[in-house]
């Protein structure tokens, strides 16, 4: 659930665009996340959710956790319309032994910008492809009006973590969005092979889900 200044989408389904599957499975590799804290039906990308009925930011997001979770991390791409008390909701959470990592936009000069108040910033960043070609580090959100992505994005993005226990600032880092997109598609790869699998295919399909 995202959304920037400046954007076209329908204002009908703003607040309502989607993380791109490869980046929140490249994420949910590291941090096994348990909780996605704002989505929708429509955009929810875990199996357990809260969506704007329940109230993310008034409810305890252990309340909402399976109690044989241990180091429980929550994703969470906030509206960004307002983000500000995303931020202070996974502060509060922190404390409470429950971690997150958040997807918003690069903006350091914004007053909901976390600062050292969070454990760790990680900078989403371009790459050159395998044809030594440059790309863009910043995320095409899918639109949920269409089910494409949203080109067109103005700023960049960070991922913003919050560890239980963690006193200090870890500090800031570089993440390659090259590196997360191979990570995130392989995964997805091996799940579509996987499903192959379960439904009896050929050899020849596997290859071609794979591929």
């Amino acid at each position: 659930m995202a959304d920037y200044q400046g954007s076209t989408t329908n204002p009908a389904f703003r607040d309502m665009t989607q993380t791109p599957r490869w980046l929140y499975e490249a994420l949910n590799a590291e941090f096994n996340f348990c909780l996605d804290a704002a989505a929708l039906s429509e955009t929810a990308l875990h199996n357990n959710y809260l969506t704007p009925d329940i109230d993310a930011l008034s409810v305890s997001w252990g309340d909402y956790i399976p109690a044989d979770v241990r180091n429980p991390f929550v994703w969470l791409n906030p509206p960004y319309s307002d983000i500000g008390p995303w931020i202070k909701k996974c502060l509060k959470e922190k404390e409470c032994g429950i971690g997150s990592v958040v997807l918003i936009p690069e903006d350091s000069s914004a007053n909901w910008w976390p600062g050292d108040d969070c454990s760790e910033i990680r900078r989403i960043v371009g790459y050159y492809n395998e044809k030594g070609k440059f790309c863009s580090g910043r995320i095409h959100f899918i639109n949920a009006e269409t089910g494409k992505e949203m080109k067109g994005n103005p700023k960049g993005s960070n991922l913003i973590i919050f560890i239980p226990g963690c006193k200090y600032h870890i500090g800031t880092k570089h993440v390659s969005k090259g590196e997360l997109l191979a990570i995130g598609n392989l995964i997805i790869s091996a799940e579509s092979v996987s499903d192959c699998d379960l439904l009896d295919c050929t050899e020849a399909e596997m290859q071609e889900a794979a591929a």
